[in-house]
């Protein structure tokens, strides 16, 4: 099943709706929590935000799982989910290689962080990767109506 999928989707609708809701709770948790300086939860929210945000605009270009063939088994999560960003919003031009290029940027960033010890980020920072999220979760919504 797709990342963090709503079982009670019934179409590609249902699922690109799901993620944009998803995506845009995640958005205001990571804003509460930048306004608060909780710069990890805020991190981390905005890791989810932008990762939801693809899923949904993957599913509005058809997508039914986030799964990628591979040669022994199947890809899932976050490496098919990029797989996929790949083959179906950049290779079609729904997004730029700038754009595809920022996401792998900041996905490294903030995924990586969960595995350094004593990892920290600036506001600054932040405030940067929160924009490319809501920018990104905008495109996403301008598609869907």
């Amino acid at each position: 099943m797709p990342m963090g999928l709503c079982y009670m989707a019934k179409n590609q609708n249902d699922l690109a709706n799901w993620g944009l809701r998803k995506a845009e709770q995640y958005l205001e948790s990571a804003r509460a929590n930048l306004n608060e300086d909780r710069l990890y939860p805020a991190a981390e929210e905005i890791f989810r935000a932008t990762e939801t945000t693809f899923e949904s605009m993957l599913y509005m270009q058809g997508v039914k799982e986030i799964r990628y063939p591979g040669k022994e088994r199947p890809y899932k999560g976050r490496l098919a989910l990029q797989f996929l960003i790949r083959d179906h919003l950049l290779n079609k031009k729904t997004i730029d290689k700038k754009l595809f290029d920022k996401y792998l940027e900041i996905e490294n960033e903030l995924h990586s962080a969960g595995y350094m010890y004593g990892k920290t980020f600036e506001t600054k920072e932040l405030e940067s990767y929160m924009d490319f999220a809501e920018e990104l979760f905008f495109k996403a919504q301008s598609m869907h109506l």
